[in-house]
């Protein structure tokens, strides 16, 4: 958790130094590549808390991008790197949706066997 709440930090940090020195501008697409960056480097150990801190972050990164203009080819790099976070969190996404099915499955699968032994063996299996 250390090392995510040090990257906030790292992000805030950099859009305050970035913000005087190159621009808002500049600050926003350097947010996003340091952001991505960060997805892509492992995101294994994550919980579902730094999940949702960085769905957060990344809307608020596109949020900072939607107040500027740009060019073409900055334009096709923020889709880029837009797609590529998108992607992560699809994986991931997708495996939790996996792992949540599973468990459902499982427990009624075991509802099932509790409510048969309750009644005694009565209720015919299909």
């Amino acid at each position: 958790m250390k090392r995510y709440i040090h990257l906030f930090w790292g992000i805030i940090g950099l859009g305050i130094l970035s913000g005087g020195c190159i621009g808002e501008k500049e600050s926003a697409l350097n947010d996003l590549e340091a952001f991505t960056e960060q997805l892509k480097s492992g995101t294994d150990n994550y919980t579902q808390e730094d999940w949702d801190i960085a769905y957060n972050q990344f809307e608020a990164i596109c949020k900072e991008l939607d107040n500027n203009e740009y060019t073409d080819e900055e334009l096709k790099y923020i889709g880029k790197c837009k797609g590529e976070c998108t992607a992560i969190f699809a994986k991931h996404f997708a495996s939790d949706f996996k792992r949540s099915i599973n468990r459902i499955g499982k427990e009624v699968e075991g509802f099932i066997e509790g409510v048969t032994e309750e009644l005694g063996g009565n209720v015919r299996q299909n």
